[in-house]
């Protein structure tokens, strides 16, 4: 005879509490106790409980289920492995789930959004990419759906978590001056998202006050491929003698056609061209060349939208909160002694 399954129930008398209590500890509420919701989380492995989640979406009308739209140009991120799993590991040991679903080929950004929405496939939305007049953002607010974005706008407030470009890049052209380096150069990503101009913004305003020549680079984005990085340090990288990378993974190309165009990488004054380069993967630690780093994380950011998430499913009418992480300190990496 098959064992009889294991239900909400059951739980409670394992556990000694109430039939609620051990509801709202399953749903991952932020009402329970810590050592409450461990007690009961022991319980339903130790008894092999597993939620009926179509009886769950019958009864409440939720799907438990948070759904990130993942912008195209999160595949091309270093990082982004990271920033799944800090979203995940939000939601560890609570009902929710996290699904992934890449932005639709060939469509408009909102078509996603709206595609997740009208097929009733979540209960939330973490957004990337955002613009300063993101036209999802924008719906979203009108459908008074919940959704959190990685990046700012500048439409109504609404939560989000971001780092703050504006100071890394100020801080990176901070470094380059205190090094003797007059003539610098931002590589940006694609000009439509918001921290472009965070970071562009940052970087004219330093270089002003700072009083030496900068530049944005507009001929070539870090997310174009990487033979276009290639070809245009070869050909214009000789006219800067300090640069800045937003991102990684043009490292190598760039560096490639540093070596290949003689240029000298590091500081000191007999070094032809110095870099500032942020990261978040593992990669500069196998890059030989001194260069200065600044580290974003990832996965603390994945994991900071998942949490804000699961607070806004416990309290619907909690106030928009915008969470800025601060860069760390600039570090030296691989300088000889």
């Amino acid at each position: 005879m098959q064992a009889r399954k294991a239900s909400i129930t059951t739980l409670a008398k394992a556990t000694g509490l109430s039939s609620a209590t051990v509801s709202r500890a399953l749903a991952g509420l932020p009402s329970v106790l810590p050592e409450t919701r461990d007690k009961v989380l022991q319980a339903a492995r130790e008894l092999h409980y597993v939620r009926d989640r179509a009886a769950v979406r019958l009864k409440t009308g939720k799907t438990h289920t948070l759904a990130f739209i993942q912008d195209r140009q999160d595949a091309t991120q270093l990082g982004f492995k990271d920033f799944l799993l800090g979203l995940g590991d939000a939601l560890q040991d609570t009902d929710y789930h996290l699904i992934v679903l890449p932005q639709l080929a060939g469509h408009d950004a909102l078509d996603s959004v709206q595609y997740v929405i009208e097929r009733g496939l979540a209960d939330g939305l973490v957004l990337s990419y955002t613009a300063p007049q993101d036209a999802r953002v924008r719906w979203l607010q009108r459908m008074d759906f919940p959704f959190i974005s990685y990046g700012r706008t500048q439409l109504p407030a609404h939560d989000s978590v971001d780092f703050a470009n504006e100071r890394f890049a100020d801080m990176a052209v901070e470094t380059l001056v205190a090094q003797g380096r007059k003539r610098l150069g931002i590589l940006l990503p694609a000009a439509d998202a918001s921290f472009h101009q965070h970071l562009a913004d940052g970087f004219a305003q330093a270089c002003q006050r700072l009083g030496v020549a900068g530049e944005c680079i507009q001929a070539v984005s870090l997310d174009d491929p990487p033979d276009a990085i290639y070809q245009w340090t070869r050909a214009h990288a000789s006219a800067f003698d300090g640069l800045v990378l937003t991102r990684e993974a043009p490292i190598l190309p760039l560096l490639s056609a540093l070596d290949d165009s003689g240029l000298q990488v590091g500081p000191g004054a007999s070094q032809q061209m110095e870099l500032v380069l942020r990261y978040s993967s593992p990669l500069p630690q196998y890059i030989r060349q001194p260069f200065w780093a600044c580290f974003e994380d990832m996965h603390r950011a994945g994991h900071a939208l998942g949490s804000r998430m699961l607070a806004r499913f416990a309290q619907p009418d909690l106030a928009p909160r915008q969470q800025l992480f601060t860069p760390p300190p600039l570090e030296l990496f691989h300088a000889t002694s």
